[in-house]
């Protein structure tokens, strides 16, 4: 006999309904299993899987829902289901059948065809809950498979975050000791400079000295960009903003570039289009840029010329510019003004590009922009653009 086909358990005390049901079973080739009594019943079920029973109710011994009840308690029959064949119709039989597990009943004396087309509705549902279980038990599979995976990358994950973790704090233990084993001395020779600078020395001594302590100030401005751009591209974060006033900022650009500024006897003019005007900015990477920006354009300016310092609102946000006199960028510089140890014009920095690289990672930080043109006939200007604010709710409702 064919395993696919369904297998129906009939459970009927009288032998004459059990040749019926056979008769109409086996038209329809099914697997059939007969017995008399309830005990019977509960046996093979225990022995075999089912995919429907149809029960009689009034049995000696054991009645049909006793039975049914027993049946559905078996390991292999927990779900299958029970029709019951009964000639009570009485709404408490119905109830009671119901009660004991049954998914349908059909009264005695019934019609072949109806109970063939009751039993063929129920097999297509219990094949579609089988269906359903293998899906839910495929999917329940995958959802392991893939939770599994899901924690074998949380753990690989979790490794790597532990041992970033690890280098971000080597790296922060490295520049700080860089910072440390640089400054250090550079601060004894700066001491040691002011001490020889006070004796009686020859010119071309003292034309050394004043030699090594410049040297000693561009090492030491060096490292500070050195380790500002290792901090930038390292950041993991976004940068602390605060309102910058545009001319505290400028203030003090222009007294870090105090003694070069009075040598050359340039004029500053600091203006602005709005009083008490101010970027939304990190107030130490701003003051590096742009003093930076000015010691720039302080660098290149010809004696006694001006730099302007401007801030300017525009519609894509706040500008503020450098302006010189100088001789400009040349088109070699142009190209590579914003790139690590680019060659070109010395008008770039006398770190190698270094000031206009970190002057761009800056404002790359801020989510804004930074541009250098020429004018003609004469000199050049740095140009930052900081994007505007979102708007809060209340501004917007205005």
């Amino acid at each position: 006999m064919d395993d696919a086909l369904p297998k129906i358990l009939a459970v009927d005390d009288n032998p004459k309904n059990l040749r019926v049901i056979a008769a109409l079973l086996a038209a329809k080739q099914y697997q059939i299993d007969y017995v008399f009594h309830g005990r019977d019943a509960i046996r093979f079920a225990t022995e075999q899987a089912y995919d429907l029973v149809l029960m009689d109710v009034m049995m000696p011994d054991l009645d049909g829902y006793e039975t049914c009840a027993h049946v559905l308690e078996t390991p292999l029959n927990h779900d299958v289901p029970v029709i019951f064949l009964t000639a009570k119709n009485d709404l408490d039989s119905l109830k009671k059948g119901f009660a004991a597990g049954g998914v349908d009943y059909l009264t005695k004396p019934f019609n072949g065809e109806e109970l063939l087309t009751r039993i063929k509705n129920h097999l297509e549902l219990k094949q579609l809950r089988d269906q359903q279980k293998e899906i839910n038990l495929w999917l329940e599979q995958k959802v392991e498979e893939r939770t599994r995976e899901l924690n074998e990358a949380y753990s690989t994950l979790e490794k790597a975050n532990r041992e970033l973790l690890t280098l971000d704090e080597a790296k922060t233990e490295f520049l700080r000791m860089i910072n440390h084993e640089i400054r250090t001395p550079l601060t004894a020779l700066d001491g040691y400079l002011q001490i020889l600078r006070e004796e009686q020395l020859p010119a071309k001594i003292s034309e050394m000295l004043d030699m090594v302590g410049k040297s000693s100030r561009r090492l030491e401005r060096f490292l500070m960009v050195v380790l500002q751009i290792t901090e930038l591209l390292t950041r993991d974060h976004p940068i602390e903003k605060e309102p910058v006033p545009f001319k505290g900022l400028s203030d003090q650009a222009i007294e870090m570039n105090r003694a070069a500024i009075d040598r050359k006897k340039l004029t500053i003019r600091i203006v602005s289009d709005q009083p008490g005007a101010f970027i939304d900015g990190n107030l130490k990477l701003l003051r590096h840029c742009f003093s930076s920006l000015l010691e720039n354009a302080v660098d290149h300016a010809p004696e006694g010329s001006n730099i302007l310092l401007r801030m300017s609102s525009a519609a894509n946000g706040k500008v503020l510019e450098v302006m010189d006199e100088g001789q400009g960028f040349s088109e070699l510089a142009m190209n590579n003004l914003f790139k690590f140890f680019s060659p070109g014009s010395q008008h770039v920095d006398e770190n190698v590009g270094l000031a206009l690289a970190l002057s761009k990672l800056i404002m790359d930080a801020h989510l804004g922009q930074i541009e250098a043109f020429n004018h003609i006939p004469r000199g050049a200007t740095v140009r930052l653009t900081f994007p505007l604010l979102p708007k809060t709710e209340t501004e917007v409702e205005k």
